[in-house]
């Protein structure tokens, strides 16, 4: 952690959520970027929380975990697409498998209510994001972990 700062770490295929978080949050919270499962777990000691995408199309199929670990190889195409549509929950499912059970926050849109009520009740703590959450609810968000 820098100063007082809660630091975060942001699992996504890419950096758009990283950069986001940074440039309009940065004042407040440090934002640590992991790619994959692998770069989160180790990313996660002194972590206030995770913050997931669901999505990781751009996630080389060997960095891809499944409901058990590492996804075997070689992975047919309908496999890899469940895998990285996905991932993100995949990747929390993984990281409770290790014991690490701080507060997260999977950015993510489901029409079904009851998948989210699964979700977040196997997975809390767990708060299911949608892409209507602005910045500012995000930041309060953060401010309660």
């Amino acid at each position: 952690m820098t100063g007082l700062r809660s630091r975060f770490v942001v699992c996504e295929d890419g950096t758009e959520y990283v950069e986001r978080f940074r440039r309009f949050l940065g004042d407040d919270f440090d934002f640590v970027p992991a790619h994959d499962f692998g770069e989160a777990r180790a990313a996660m000691p002194g972590a206030a929380g995770i913050l997931l995408d669901l999505d990781f199309r751009r996630t080389p199929p060997e960095r891809l975990v499944d409901e058990r670990g590492p996804a075997p190889a070689p992975l047919d195409a309908g496999t890899r697409a469940r895998l990285v549509e996905t991932q993100g929950i995949l990747i929390l499912r993984q990281l409770r498998a290790a014991a690490i059970a701080c507060p997260a926050v999977l950015f993510a849109d489901f029409d079904d209510a009851g998948q989210r009520a699964f979700l977040e009740r196997t997975l809390a703590p767990l708060t299911i994001a949608g892409s209507r959450l602005g910045l500012a609810e995000i930041a309060a968000l953060l401010r309660g972990y």
